[in-house]
């Protein structure tokens, strides 16, 4: 029976491989990691994955996470939906929580901040429904 350790970085894994099995190591490319954090990002906020940009600072078991991206806010004709809107400020704080959780449990390691950048603002991505 071989035991596999995943490489520093990825956090403290270890695997029973069966028999004849060599032990290994697990690397993800620095790029993949960056798409799977933008995706992530644009479905917590709610922007197409294409306009927001991420950076990613890894130590050895954290990381830290800068997201870029536009903002849903609802169409300023439309006054029910900016009274019934969460002030940005608030969203924004929610959101950063969020990434930070659900990036934590995708990568398997800490996340020790998320800096988020509001570039501007969009309207919402409507759902389909069907």
């Amino acid at each position: 029976m071989t035991t596999v350790t995943a490489s520093p970085g990825v956090g403290n894994r270890t695997a029973v491989a069966g028999p004849g099995l060599p032990a290994g190591h697990v690397n993800i490319a620095d790029r993949v990691l960056q798409k799977t954090a933008e995706r992530a990002a644009a479905d917590i906020i709610g922007v197409d994955a294409k306009s927001v940009r991420v950076e990613i600072v890894a130590a050895r078991d954290t990381a830290a996470v800068r997201v870029s991206t536009p903002f849903p806010v609802p169409r300023l004709d439309d006054t029910e939906a900016v009274r019934a809107a969460t002030p940005v400020l608030e969203a924004a704080t929610a959101a950063q929580s969020e990434i930070r959780s659900r990036l934590a449990h995708l990568f398997g390691r800490e996340i020790s901040r998320v800096d988020l950048t509001i570039s501007g603002a969009t309207l919402p991505q409507r759902k389909r429904v069907l």
